[in-house]
């Protein structure tokens, strides 16, 4: 059986930043790189352990692909989920729990231009999770 805790992040233009927090700590599970209409296909199961830092690639000038475990201490969490456009194209898309969000291809403004959570678009109530 798959992981219950499963992003597959498939589109990201430029960066997206994951960060997995409950009360008193946060993680940063991911930082994602991509650009120049490389395809992004990459999973990110979490299972219960020691946390170990975050996983980090980098997509901007070559296809991402693979699965990269994360391991978070037991407990309950809410994800923060940030995409940042560095400008020109920007699109973010990823499945969690069985859940796609994202935001659809567009060529308007840079910085940070989607929240995840309660600032996803259309607006969906805080992604939270339990290992």
């Amino acid at each position: 059986m798959a992981n219950a805790n499963t992003f597959n992040i498939t589109a990201c233009d430029n960066e997206l930043i994951l960060i997995a927090y409950q009360w008193g700590a946060s993680f940063q599970l991911a930082t994602i790189l991509s650009g120049n209409f490389n395809s992004v296909n990459v999973t990110l199961p979490i299972t219960a352990g020691p946390y170990q830092g975050p996983v980090t690639l980098n997509g901007v000038n070559n296809p991402l692909s693979g699965t990269f475990p994360l391991n978070l201490p037991t407990g309950d969490y809410t994800l923060a989920v940030i995409g940042i456009d560095w400008g020109g194209p920007q699109q973010f898309s990823f499945t969690f729990n069985g859940t796609t969000y994202s935001l659809p291809s567009s060529t308007e403004g840079s910085g940070v231009v989607w929240l995840g959570g309660s600032g996803v678009a259309p607006p969906n109530p805080l992604i939270t999770f339990t290992v």
